[in-house]
Parts: structure tokens; C-alpha cells; sequence
């Protein structure tokens, strides 16, 4: 599942652009990073878009460390639960308490894993610092998705941490 949102316009452009294109496109002009106000408002609007119904705040997930998602959103197959991390930087802390959160997600909440949404500027820092890349792969290998949003209406959702180097389909 690599889910682009149609609002991003590369014109002149094929159907499959780069990843690396198509998010210096997404973030094109921006200078600031999204705050996380911006960013729950940005998922919200994601999970609409894409049909998830029963989208909740502040939903408590309990388990070995209990922790409070700022958004959950359910549809008949899963349940989304969001950590919302606006820049994503060498914090190998942070890493690790996501890493007991996911696991807690998902080995106690049937049909549940977890999302990181950030700004889209986080990118780049993902696929460069090695670290960063090294544990947010492990993640997603165990089932983490990243969301990555730019609030101005587009989303790039990845379950796959090889798709973020893979040429994207850009919807029609």
C-alpha cells in the first residue's frame, strides 16, 4: 500500500516520477515545519478521503506502556492508531518508545497498528541519516505505516520502507 494523494500536480511529468521528485514537489515552497495542530488536521482529512469512518481523538491504547493516540480512525478491515511527530531527527529515544508502542498496538488490539504522520520536510532526514533510517525500516517491518503530509492538502502514505526510494504512481 503506497497511497499518493491526488492533490499534488507534477506538470509535465509521467504517471511514475521518482520518490525523491515527487517529495521535493510535495514540498515545494515551504520553508516552515507543520505543527502538530496542523498535522492531525492534515490525517483527518486523510482518513476522509480515503473512507475510514469512526475517527476518534485522544483514544487510550493500553498495554505494557499505555499511551493516548491524538487520532484513531476505523474502517471494516483496520484500525489506525496516530503518533504525530512534526520533524523527525535523531532522537533515538523517541524511536524507541515508538517502537513499545507499536508493538503494544498491535499485540494487543485486534486488527490495529500504528501510523507516524509528519511533516513532509521529515523526508529527506528519513532516507539520509542512516540511524534514523535503520530503526524507522525496522518499524515499518514489523507493521508501523508513515504518513507524511504537507498541509496543503496532500498526503503520501507508505507501509514499506523500500517504497520510499521506488518510483512513485501518481494517481490519475
Amino acid at each position: 500500500m503506497t497511497f499518493i494523494s491526488k492533490h499534488v500536480v507534477l506538470f509535465g511529468m509521467a504517471r511514475t516520477v521518482a520518490a525523491k521528485t515527487f517529495m521535493s514537489r510535495m514540498n515545494e515552497g515551504r520553508g516552515s515545519w507543520l505543527a502538530d495542530k496542523q498535522i492531525l488536521a492534515a490525517c483527518e482529512e486523510f482518513f476522509k478521503e480515503n473512507g475510514y469512518t469512526g475517527v476518534d481523538r485522544d483514544v487510550v491504547f493500553a498495554g505494557h506502556t499505555n499511551f493516548v493516540s491524538p487520532l484513531v480512525a476505523s474502517s471494516e478491515l483496520q484500525t489506525i492508531a496516530t503518533i504525530v511527530r512534526p520533524q523527525i531527527k535523531y532522537d533515538m529515544g523517541f524511536l524507541g518508545s515508538l517502537e513499545s508502542i507499536l508493538y503494544d498496538v498491535i499485540d494487543n488490539h485486534d486488527r490495529a497498528t500504528l501510523m507516524l504522520a509528519t511533516d513532509s520536510l521529515s523526508y529527506f532526514p528519513i532516507i539520509q541519516t542512516e540511524e534514523i533510517g535503520v530503526e524507522i525500516e525496522n518499524l515499518m517491518d514489523e507493521g508501523m505505516l508513515l504518513l507524511f503530509v504537507n498541509g496543503r492538502g496532500s498526503h503520501a502514505l507508505f507501509d514499506e520502507f523500500e517504497k520510499l526510494a521506488t518510483p512513485v504512481q501518481l494517481p490519475d
